[in-house]
């Protein structure tokens, strides 16, 4: 329709209908380029909200997480002191309960980083659609830390293998299936999880004989204390530690009221 006005006017020399049709031309171009623009603008905002609150609930994930390896580790370091202050002669404690505490010792907990959507981010170029640099700020030195780096304890871990040698096997197994955290008892999110997670009731059934023997190596093996000793301030030291990564997520994504 406007080509043909357009011919038409330079067939009839009209050069004023000319200028206006190419007017009208230029303006409909432009603002179909403008409500192009608009939309993926539009679009834009919309993804960059979604992201940012994806980006918070993994940092809150995380926060949990870092609440769990430090109660958990409060936990064996007590646990550890505990056969410290036994082997040492600060206080008494019968076999059974020298063997469960020098068990809980030995335990770990591992939890894989919940970093999803900051990977998206970095792979999709999206890290550039969110506004708050604060959050980004954080989530970019969080999330490019490894693993290895955030923790404070060394991957060996000789007192661990130490109790392997001693233990029994039918003592052990029933120690990891009754002594151990609670199985499938965390929650991810719920802190009401995190208490108590090693100090439950926990009573062995048989095994006297290997009790016995146990106790008899922890207290008569001088190799042991340096190594329960360890035990007991690298798994402290642990919990010091993760408190500048909770700090540093609590900066960015406070915590919402039920959070130690």
């Amino acid at each position: 329709m406007i080509l043909a006005r357009i011919t038409k006017a330079l067939r009839d020399q009209n050069w004023l209908a000319v200028a206006i049709e190419f007017v009208i031309v230029i303006l409909g171009v432009v603002i179909g380029f403008q409500i192009s623009a608009w939309n993926d603008q539009r679009q834009a905002v919309a993804r960059a909200e979604v992201l940012t609150e994806r980006l918070i609930q993994d940092m809150r994930n995380e926060q949990w997480r870092i609440a769990a390896i430090r109660a958990y580790n409060a936990e064996v370091s007590d646990h550890a002191q505990t056969v410290v202050d036994a082997l040492e002669g600060r206080h008494e404690i019968d076999d059974e309960a020298l063997v469960i505490a020098a068990f809980r010792a030995t335990q770990m907990i591992n939890f894989t980083i919940i970093r999803a959507t900051y990977d998206e981010l970095v792979a999709t170029g999206g890290i550039n659609l969110i506004n708050d640099r604060a959050l980004i700020d954080v989530a970019v030195e969080y999330y490019d830390t490894t693993l290895e780096q955030m923790t404070l304890m060394a991957p060996d871990r000789p007192y661990r293998q130490a109790f392997f040698q001693l233990a029994d096997r039918p003592l052990y197994d029933f120690l990891a299936n009754n002594c151990a955290e609670t199985p499938n008892g965390l929650s991810l999110g719920d802190y009401a999880s995190l208490d108590n997670l090693l100090d439950r009731p926990c009573e062995i059934d048989g095994h006297d004989a290997a009790i016995e023997a146990i106790a008899d190596h922890l207290r008569n093996t001088p190799s042991i204390l340096p190594l329960i000793r360890h035990r007991a301030i690298e798994t402290s030291v642990e919990v010091r530690g993760q408190t500048y990564w909770r700090n540093l997520l609590d900066s960015a994504v406070p915590d919402e009221g039920d959070a130690p």
